[in-house]
């Protein structure tokens, strides 16, 4: 959808076709005369345009004329700039604004004042805008892959029934894609492309006149027309028969009408937020058809594009395929697998620099502007950005700006672009509206096609050659499509079958006979989210409310200022110390209202969400919220909801926490679920069974288990022991270096969530308990229609049985008793096994003896607690996935290793490993990672950390000092640090001094030591604390080494602007900052850098929020 050329305003006033000279009143002495051919008297510059091919016309006129160039259309001036330092300068919004002009000004005759012919200013923009904004946005286009991934197969499909032998003609095949894809999405309205025996719809049959036409008219004066009747009368037939059948599609969801969070719905029944004005049926019908054509034909280009340069560069095909391959693996593509794609973002991006669809757009200055220094440009008159040259400009992309080369747009160095360097979607306020959603559609598609087939070129010789409508397409380009792995056309039928499209999120379980707790109540649900995460469970929230009767609204805290509701729910978290953005004016509110200034009929309930990492800030926004709301004097509905997203299951926290506020609905009492009848998702009756195969002679569905959603797979390259315990010989410390997936990338300060898989012992010991090796086959079956949804494995296909275990934590300690137990005590045989388990039930058991699921059941044999493996799998909690710091900095990597384009970045981590001989409930990760070998898998997912004026990185100026203060493992992203400020010299950088003090028992686990030494002190200076130093002599810590010889120097750098990092346990930063603060505080009073009215703590929490201390703390 990316309508950049469409997206242009402004009427024009009237202008003469050469404004070269100084018009009356300009305030301008003389501009220069901007190049150009001949314009001749009528036609102007047409004769120099090849008709069949305008768009290398005007890129040869560029080639012979310059960065600047005029020409004459239709009696007007069109003023062409082709360098990014002149789009840069016409992109300013404060000097100028989208003009609509060319082949979209003829446009509005179909379509008026739709979103991408409304001229600049246009009222009606705005409401329209204003509406349908929110269908746009990330969280709502999401909700659409399961409509994309429909059409997407079906595309999929048809390829692989043509056979290996086929030519598909790419450009129609993708204009079928999108075209279908954008109508089902936005109003579930089915054109049915791909069943049409190789017609398109008429209504692109009627888009493809219109477009065409259009650009010839927006080359002819007006007058033209009257010398092509027949043209003319097919121009406003087509106009007529496509609006006729859009207006088609309005009624019969007007006398239809479905529950959808459509773009159809939106438009029928949302008002504009600020006017409360609503669109009427021509209103709606015309931006039916501007989404229609903007949203289908660049989208198509753009596929047609990057297959074609994937296919013209195998070696880039070949990465994008494994990328694919190593993400997804063979189950069906999900929405978590497209943000872990970073190169095939890569190859859209280099695609729409190399062949923009929508070639240009257009601006006119507010004012008389002098272009460039030299050219006089009036109000309304024409500047084109001509995007193809503005995009290869060798001053931003190098001597190679021609080539295709995806590695210059991964992200990285996408974000390192000069302003204006890419501009495919447009500019701006009018930049397109549906940009998320073309991303989403085209690399679900691309990806399926690379997972499903091998593609190459019909013709091997093809050369590209450009078809120009209103946007560009390659014009012949056939390619031929091979199925993988040796599959039919009904085997990839049969995957798609029941790999089936998962739900967003399990649906909770009802029971079924309970009537509604409430017949209407209002509920209002409101969020503070920055991520989208409270916002989906604020969503949840509000279906599991509705199906008991409440009548729910769902917003932003924002949106309530000055009138919160008598009863609500408020799901929040913090960012970097703060609330979020959509909650901080609600948050503003709340802390002035005095005492008593809301009554006990407000009513209210708060989630908070956190993680762990950052214990500095661990809820501190919902914790404040919440407190601060009962001294108003609103009334408490239950205490406040914790979700630590460290290690909690969202949905099933969500789910318990619901049925405390119904319970505390129906008799006033928080956590009476079964008063409100309420059976969450996280219920322990399966809603599956697991049948044991007695023949295993067949064919396992896969040897290792899938990629978990949002998740890829990395290759370990190298483990190594850094500390091993003197005394016991017990390994203390891990190196692992990993294999990313090719294109995926990190920096300094950035985590890695890695998945861990259980230990064989713990499989071996849960199958033992039902006869059974880890080598056996079962079948996973849905029971009673259900979808298995929650279940890491595929239903109905032979597996290991080690596999049940995928996804599920064997280790960890029992947090559930009332449900775990309570479902134990109810399959036990006699009362002695009952009694033993309310024994273990006691919550003062647990806390001294914490012990997994295993653990208690192998209190009983088996036939005194009969679990079932399906229940045992049902019971058993989710593996959460474990966070790391980065040990490593890619740049340093790079530069001291072998590196190959077809190989991804080497990282590292390094990590403690727990002792399970003291608790065998903790260290899973750790002990995971500990036995790793080369070459084998590991899931990750790489998380930025911290960011915003907290960021845990390296100050951007390396001429900053900087403080690092670690023990143990939390090391490691201070090694990065050291890496990457080794890089930041070799390329000839200043440095500021770096001292790093580290905490550690003595030298055995002293880490990196000669590593850390070998640098010069002007990266990096190493002060060590030894706890337990050899000999017996007296340890010190951390703090103590801060108050030593050091302390001098501290004082000096804090003085320089030094940041401090500090990275480890709670103790080591609550240690750092009782020593630390009082010393830096002392030192800036008294040489008057802050008022003497000023106090520590005040002063303190200036200096993290503007991240001159920095913490990351781990549990």
């Amino acid at each position: 959808m990316a309508t950049a050329a469409a997206e242009t305003s402004h009427e024009r006033p009237k202008q003469c076709p050469d404004a070269a000279t100084k018009p009356s009143g300009c305030p301008y002495t003389r501009g220069e005369k901007i190049p150009g051919p001949t314009a001749y008297p009528v036609i102007g510059s047409i004769p120099h345009l090849d008709l069949k091919a305008p768009f290398e016309s005007m890129l040869a006129i560029q080639r012979q004329y310059g960065p600047v160039f005029q020409m004459v259309f239709a009696g007007k001036r069109e003023i062409s700039v082709c360098t990014r330092e002149l789009a840069h300068e016409v992109c300013d919004e404060s000097r100028w604004h989208k003009l609509v002009s060319s082949g979209v000004s003829t446009l509005r005759q179909v379509v008026q004042d739709a979103l991408f012919t409304a001229h600049h200013g246009s009222r009606q923009w705005g409401i329209s805008h204003r509406i349908l904004k929110p269908i746009f946005g990330p969280l709502s286009v999401r909700s659409m892959f399961d409509e994309m991934s429909d059409v997407a197969e079906q595309l999929c499909l048809k390829w692989a029934r043509h056979g290996p032998d086929h030519a598909i003609d790419v450009a129609a095949d993708y204009t079928r894609l999108t075209l279908d894809t954008i109508a089902l999405c936005m109003m579930d309205y089915r054109f049915n492309s791909f069943y049409r025996d190789g017609q398109h719809h008429t209504f692109v049959s009627h888009m493809v006149s219109i477009l065409s036409e259009a650009d010839i008219q927006a080359m002819l004066p007006d007058w033209a027309g009257f010398f092509r009747p027949r043209a003319m009368r097919k121009f406003k037939r087509d106009i007529q028969l496509m609006t006729e059948l859009c207006r088609g599609m309005v009624e019969h969801r007007r006398r239809n009408p479905v529950a959808r969070c459509d773009f159809l719905n939106a438009m029928l029944n949302n008002s504009d937020p600020d006017t409360g004005e609503r669109l009427d049926d021509d209103e709606i019908v015309r931006n039916l058809i501007t989404f229609l054509v903007a949203g289908h034909e660049t989208t198509s280009g753009m596929l047609s594009f990057a297959t074609y340069y994937l296919l013209a560069h195998p070696e880039t095909l070949a990465r994008a395929q494994k990328e694919v391959d190593d993400v997804v693996g063979t189950g069906p593509v999900s929405a978590a697998h497209l943000g872990r794609l970073p190169y095939l973002d890569a190859v859209f991006r280099e695609a729409l620099r190399l062949m923009p669809t929508a070639v240009a757009f257009y601006v006119t200055p507010y004012e008389t502007e002098m272009l460039g220094g030299k050219y006089v440009v009036e109000p309304g008159e024409a500047v084109c950005l001509l995007l193809d040259p503005i995009h290869r400009d060798r001053a931003v992309y190098g001597d190679d700006a021609d080539e295709w080369r995806p590695e210059r747009m991964l992200q990285e160095e996408f974000e390192a672009l000069p302003p204006d360097a890419w501009k495919p979607f447009g500019n701006g306020q009018r930049i397109c509206l549906g940009m998320a959603f073309t991303w989403q559609e085209a690399k679900l598609a691309m990806a399926m096609l690379l997972k499903n087939f091998d593609l190459e070129m019909h013709d091997p010789g093809y050369k590209l050659k450009i078809k120009h409508l209103l946007t560009i397409k390659p014009e012949g380009f056939k390619i031929r499509a091979k199925l993988r792995r040796g599959r039919t056309a009904t085997d990839l039928h049969n995957e798609l079958r029941r790999g089936g499209r998962q739900p967003q999120g399990e649906e909770p379980v009802m029971s079924q006979d309970v009537p509604p707790l409430s017949q209407g109540k209002e509920f209002a649900i409101l969020y503070g989210s920055e991520t989208g995460s409270c916002e989906a469970l604020a969503n949840r929230l509000a279906a599991n409310l509705d199906s008991r009767g409440f009548k729910t609204t769902v917003g932003a805290m924002n949106s309530v200022v000055g009138q919160m509701p008598r009863l609500c729910v408020f799901i929040c978290g913090t960012y970097h110390g703060k609330p979020a953005a959509n909650a901080s004016e609600f948050t503003h509110w709340v802390e002035k209202l005095q005492p008593g200034s809301l009554d006990r009929e407000h009513r209210y309930a708060v989630l908070g969400c956190g993680h762990s990492d950052w214990a500095s800030t661990f809820y501190m926004a919902p914790l404040l919220l919440d407190a601060q709301l009962e001294v108003a004097g609103a009334s408490r509905l239950l205490p406040m909801g914790k979700m630590n997203n460290a290690r909690d299951d969202a949905f099933e926290v969500l789910d318990r926490w619901t049925g405390e506020i119904l319970g505390a609905m129906c008799d006033g009492k928080p956590g009476t679920e079964a008063a409100a009848g309420w059976s969450p998702s996280w219920s322990s009756s399966p809603c599956f069974d697991v049948k044991v195969v007695e023949s295993p002679n067949m064919n396992v569905e896969s040897t290792t288990p899938s990629t978990p959603p949002g998740f890829c797979t990395a290759t370990v390259s190298d483990l190594r022991t850094l500390a091993v315990d003197p005394d016991t010989g017990r390994r203390e410390k891990g190196h692992l270096e990993l294999i990313l997936p090719v294109g995926m990338t990190y920096a300094p300060g950035w985590h890695v969530q890695v998945i861990p898989r259980n230990d064989k012992a713990s499989i071996d010991r849960a199958l033992c308990r039902f006869g059974l090796r880890s080598d056996a086959i079962v079948i996973v079956n849905a029971e009673n229609g259900a979808t298995g949804g929650g279940l890491d494995m595929p239903l109905g296909m032979p597996i290991p049985a080690s596999h049940l275990f995928a996804g599920r934590d064997l280790r960890r300690a029992i947090t559930r008793p009332d449900v775990v137990l309570d479902r134990l005590s109810e399959l036990a045989v006699d009362d002695t096994a009952r009694a033993a388990l309310a024994t273990t039930k006691a919550a003062e058991s647990l806390r001294k003896n914490p012990r997994s699921l295993l653990d208690v059941l192998d209190q009983f044999p088996p036939s005194a607690v009969p679990v079932t493996l399906a229940e045992l799998v049902a019971l058993l909690p989710r593996m959460q996935a474990r966070t790391y710091s980065f040990s490593s900095c890619p740049a340093h990597v790079a530069a001291t290793a072998e590196t190959s384009p077809h190989v991804g970045q080497r990282a590292t981590l390094t990590f403690t490993i727990v002792d399970q001989q003291t608790d065998p409930t903790r260290g899973v990760g750790s002990n995971f990672l500990s036995t790793l070998a080369s070459q084998d898998p590991v899931h990750i997912s790489i998380r930025p950390g911290q960011d915003g004026s907290s960021k845990f990185r390296l100050p951007s100026d390396p001429s900053t000092p900087v403080i690092m203060i670690g023990a143990g493992a939390g090391i490691a992203p201070f090694r990065a640090f050291v890496q990457q400020r080794a890089e930041f010299l070799r390329n000839g950088a200043v440095l500021g001094r770096g001292l790093l003090f580290f905490g550690c028992k003595g030298p055995h686990d002293d880490l990196y030591r000669d590593e850390l030494s070998g640098y010069s002190t002007d990266v990096v200076t190493v002060e060590r604390a030894y706890s337990r130093p050899l000999g017996g002599g007296a340890g010190r810590h951390v703090a103590d080494a801060l108050l030593g010889s050091r302390r001098g120097e501290v004082v000096e750098l804090w003085r320089r602007g030094a940041v401090v990092l500090v990275c480890g346990s709670k103790s080591l930063a609550d240690g750092v900052v009782r020593t630390l603060v009082p010393i830096l505080f002392g030192v800036d009073k008294l040489e008057g850098r802050i008022g003497t009215h000023v106090d520590q703590e005040d002063w303190w929490e200036k200096c993290m929020a503007s991240g001159r201390y920095v913490a990351e703390v781990f549990a």
